[in-house]
């Protein structure tokens, strides 16, 4: 039985076209996708590539012209993903973005319609999403936002963390809890909030890696009510509106592609005249790490097939990232016992593997360790009751009125 996947002549004429054009175009992101520290100077060269990716088309691909896409088939959008995932781009179709669109689609009006969905699409708007916890795990205790109605609309007070593309946000996707008329209950909102109205200040905490959440500060900011998506009380599904991945499912990961580098590394690089992964005990660790990478990636299409098809329990998604989150830890500890020290040095440093790559490997690992959520939604999805873990917030305020100046 063949499983292979066989290409069209006319996708193979595509492809060529493809990688033409990425190759004419495409800029040197090594830093940045190797988990390097995005500066300014990178936010720029990836804020300049995505506008050309979106006058093309290809940000959303399949979305119709009139929608800011190519209007292009499946087929066509398969080799537009290929290459852009040779070329280390993938990252450039980030999440959050099409998700947004999706989701105005189906709780915007009409105006929100011509004010978002057209220009995401053609890379003119960037976009920051609140970071929640999982679904099953959504209090109104986590939601450091608070919305107190206010004539034509809201006054946003308190933080939160994001994350996306760039050093500047367009608009700030957030969810936000609403004060309520009968003081019973708190509705939580979503918001779109631009981050030119004042009382919007972004900060980026110290972090292990680099530019991975930027805390935002709402000091009373004032939002117009048609920037609100949906109804106050519409809030939890519009922000964890998903699009369709199965076409990303089987594209290789950070995790696979810094689990090859680490195999080509040890392969290429000798002690004592024989490669370091000639070693019997490297050799296991190594064979190991490369069976976790890939067996990740079958998990993620098999939850990607089983939610698009409706035959899921709900809970695949979460097993196959809590399988890449072990893989991570694995293959930090791969890179630790077949490098030894060297793989510990940054890149300042003249002898650090890989230029510093492994380095970076290991801060993202360790910063992406904290907390499990991804267990909690398997445990949410199998019917397991956890322990109330419901976080706290000690700089929460306690009474019912916006801080005052």
């Amino acid at each position: 039985m063949d499983f292979a996947y066989h290409y069209t002549d006319e996708q193979e004429a595509f492809r060529r076209g493809v990688a033409a054009w990425l190759d004419g175009h495409a800029p040197d992101l090594t830093n940045l996708l190797d988990g390097g520290p995005l500066d300014g100077a990178t936010a720029t060269v990836v804020e300049r590539f995505r506008l050309e990716l979106g006058a093309k088309g290809w940000l959303a691909p399949t979305d119709s012209t009139e929608d800011g896409g190519a209007g292009l088939t499946a087929d066509d959008n398969v080799i537009i993903l290929e290459e852009l995932n040779r070329a280390g781009l993938i990252h450039l179709l980030e999440d959050a973005s099409s998700s947004l669109r999706s989701a105005v689609r189906k709780w915007g009006d009409e105006e929100q319609h011509s004010q978002f969905i057209r220009p995401i699409a053609l890379g003119q708007l960037t976009v920051w999403k609140h970071v929640l916890p999982p679904p099953s795990r959504l209090e109104s205790a986590s939601v450091g936002i608070r919305a107190f109605p206010d004539a034509d609309g809201y006054i946003l007070d308190g933080r939160a963390m994001f994350s996306g593309p760039g050093a500047q946000p367009s608009r700030l996707w957030t969810l936000a809890r609403v004060k309520s008329e009968d003081g019973n209950r708190e509705p939580m909102a979503c918001f779109l909030v631009s981050t030119d109205l004042d009382g919007v200040r972004i900060t980026t905490p110290r972090s292990l890696v680099a530019d991975s959440v930027r805390r935002v500060f709402f000091d009373q900011v004032w939002v117009p009510r048609s920037d609100m998506l949906g109804e106050e009380d519409d809030g939890p599904p519009i922000m964890g509106v998903q699009t369709a991945h199965t076409n990303l499912a089987d594209l290789p990961t950070l995790l696979e592609s810094e689990t090859d580098a680490l195999l080509q590394y040890t392969r290429e690089t000798s002690v004592d005249g024989a490669p370091l992964s000639s070693e019997p005990v490297r050799q296991q660790l190594l064979v190991e790490a490369y069976i976790a990478s890939r067996v990740m990636r079958l998990l993620r299409m098999r939850g990607a097939w089983l939610r698009e098809s409706g035959q899921g329990e709900g809970f695949e998604e979460a097993e196959a990232k809590l399988w890449e989150e072990r893989a991570m830890e694995r293959l930090s500890e791969a890179a630790q016992e077949s490098i030894g020290i060297y793989a510990l040095l940054d890149a300042d440093d003249p002898a650090a593997a890989g230029g510093g790559r492994f380095q970076r490997l290991q801060l993202r690992e360790l910063s992406e360790k904290s907390g499990n959520p991804s267990a909690g939604d398997m445990a949410a999805g199998l019917g397991m009751e956890e322990p109330d873990q419901r976080p706290t917030n000690s700089d929460e305020e306690s009474d019912d009125e916006p801080r005052s100046n």
